[in-house]
């Protein structure tokens, strides 16, 4: 769903900037009331690095489409919602800038949609089933509608900046949308629950303290981005598709890239992008919370 160049107007690019950075800085606000270590901006890192890497394995659907992990609810769940946020926003940033993917003029958009809007729907639908359904099983529920809701709730906000920049009309490309990522919704949902049920099964056997946890999740993303990514499906995504579809297609322009070449070789650039997402989101995680002492 990340929006490349070319899709939306200046001003509405502008807007959603706007919007966008000052949600950033509201997260960032709320989060130095929380308890923050080291182990916490680890487990943040590694969350990054586990979505930006799960976002390279796109997976066909249907009719040549295919999809791929959006992440903001996982990200809701393991950090709450505002360093949820705050990673989110790292992993589009990285993608972006490392691999061109999503277009530098919508950066704000897409952050807007997946980081901010994706992962606050997706913590307030957790958070509401999770206190009406206690236990593992309110968990598992919470985490496939966070998942599905994050999905749509993305979508909409993605429709509603392509009828605001005269790209389509709300009407064809929110229901054309809407009828795409219903469906990679409910994808994200299953693979959002299968991994909340292998995470609270490993917490019962042997409860991992944050920091290692933060490293296993490091291991994995690494595994992921070099070993499964290379396969992953080359159909076009749930944008890519409505564009087709309503012929707009041709609108994208490229966007610049810090390692355009590296894409060919994607393992080594998915462990590249992976390892720059983990230590970039670490650090800002550690900054952002950092206290100003007055003297």
């Amino acid at each position: 769903m990340h929006i490349p160049n070319g899709f939306l107007t200046d001003p509405v690019c502008t807007v959603s900037t706007l919007a966008a950075t000052a949600a950033i800085g509201v997260g960032i606000v709320r989060m130095r009331q929380l308890d923050n270590s080291r182990a916490t901006s680890a487990l943040m890192a590694a969350t990054g690095a586990g979505i930006f890497a799960a976002q390279m394995v796109n997976f066909p659907i249907d009719h040549g489409t295919s999809a791929h992990v959006l992440g903001a609810a996982l990200a809701a769940i393991a950090l709450g919602p505002w360093r949820g946020m705050l990673t989110m926003a790292m992993v589009l940033a990285a993608q972006c800038l490392l691999l061109g993917d999503g277009g530098l003029n919508s950066l704000g958009a897409n952050i807007l949609n997946m980081a901010v809007a994706g992962t606050l729907v997706a913590s307030v639908l957790y958070s509401a089933s999770t206190h009406y359904v206690s236990g593992n099983r309110g968990k598992l529920l919470g985490a496939a509608v966070a998942a599905f809701g994050s999905v749509v709730a993305s979508a909409t906000l993605c429709a509603v900046e392509l009828a605001a920049s005269g790209t389509y009309g709300l009407t064809e490309v929110l229901g054309a949308m809407l009828s795409v990522h219903a469906v990679i919704g409910l994808s994200e949902a299953m693979i959002s629950v299968a991994v909340v049920a292998v995470a609270l099964a490993a917490q019962s056997d042997r409860p991992l303290s944050t920091r290692r946890a933060g490293f296993i999740g490091l291991a994995l993303a690494v595994a992921v981005a070099g070993l499964v990514a290379p396969f992953a499906s080359t159909s076009p995504d749930g944008l890519e598709r409505v564009a087709e579809d309503l012929n707009f297609a041709a609108l994208a322009t490229s966007s610049w890239s810090a390692m355009p070449e590296w894409t060919m070789a994607m393992p080594l650039a998915g462990i590249v992008g992976v390892l720059f997402v983990f230590a970039s989101t670490y650090t800002v995680g550690r900054t952002a919370t950092a206290k100003i002492s007055k003297r």
